[in-house]
């Protein structure tokens, strides 16, 4: 429980246990999670302010009850952690997640603020499956029905296996996550800088948030393997002996960009017909042989991973 009027070292959190109106001085950064200030806020000469909360009102705090100082690293004020007004002074860098304060927010003073107005639809902060927080904290989470939430610097989540459309929400600098799945999307929230979210190539993204600068989404290209229906190997298996027609497709690497369809496409094949003798399954005779029809991930009529059924689809299709 934090004390009033105490000086500390390293991280601090506020959780509820402090009397307000609540001051933290001279932090390094500031974490305002969803529903975390129940009063105002007001924040002073702060270097970089990410807020996806309306500021712009003029708030009036005077007397705090109790002041945190001292040589803190990262102050994180958690859902419900303040039933009353806050002050935040001379921080590096502080990041407000929507719905954060009940209140009004006020900014002065600040080098540079990232603002973004709350979407539609505000994001199911408090319904999320996991969150991870912290510096430099490495976490899988499997297969989230609703959502998982990031919040720190320098941390690593992997999302594997995921079946379901979720919500993804990465709070602070310099987080990495990766997420791996088909036919589902994620709907991602940057309130920072220096964000990456990198995907497998099955999986939609739709960036709903912005809020700050250089985050970023990476998306895994297609293999050229998933455009393969039959290789040149599997055709010429299933030609023993005599004549036979047969058709495959291969990769085309030496293709700058698509010639079907002139999409700078990183996986391209070639469509190849034979019509050949063959001894045991090697073609000593061509009647005729061509090629030059080609297709990328953008034009091909092949059908990719991405309609393939999932698990949880397949088990439902037996019923």
């Amino acid at each position: 429980m934090t004390q009033p009027n105490q000086t500390y070292t390293g991280d601090v959190t506020l959780n509820g246990d402090e009397t307000p109106p609540v001051e933290v001085t001279g932090p390094e950064n500031v974490y305002l999670r969803h529903d975390s200030i129940r009063g105002d806020l007001q924040i002073t000469n702060a270097e970089y302010v990410y807020t996806a909360t309306p500021a712009g009102e003029t708030v009036e705090i005077t007397d705090t009850n109790t002041t945190i100082t001292g040589d803190i690293e990262d102050g994180y004020a958690d859902p419900q952690g303040v039933s009353g007004d806050v002050v935040v002074s001379n921080a590096e860098d502080v990041f407000i997640e929507h719905g954060a304060v009940e209140g009004d927010v006020q900014i002065i003073g600040d080098e540079q603020r990232f603002t973004t107005q709350s979407p539609t639809q505000t994001p199911s902060l408090g319904r999320h499956d996991t969150v991870i927080q912290g510096w430099k904290r490495s976490q899988t989470v499997p297969d989230p029905d609703v959502g998982v939430s990031v919040v720190g610097a320098q941390n690593t989540v992997t999302i594997p296996d995921v079946e379901n459309n979720f919500e993804l929400y990465i709070t602070g600098v310099d987080n990495t996550v990766r997420v791996e799945g088909h036919r589902i999307t994620a709907s991602i929230h940057f309130i920072g800088a220096d964000n990456t979210v990198e995907t497998s190539p099955y999986v939609n993204t739709t960036v709903k948030t912005d809020t700050g600068i250089d985050n970023s989404v990476n998306t895994d290209t297609i293999p050229v393997e998933d455009l393969i229906e039959t290789s040149k190997k599997e055709a010429y298996s299933n030609a023993f002996i005599g004549r036979k027609k047969i058709m495959y497709q291969q990769p085309a690497p030496e293709q700058p960009h698509c010639p079907s369809c002139g999409a700078d496409a990183d996986a391209i094949i070639e469509r190849c017909r034979e019509d050949a003798w063959f001894l045991f399954r090697y073609p000593i005779y061509h009647f005729e042989a061509d090629g030059d029809v080609y297709e990328c991930d953008e034009c091909t009529t092949t059908a990719l991973n991405d309609v393939l059924l999932t698990e949880q689809e397949r088990k439902q299709a037996f019923q």
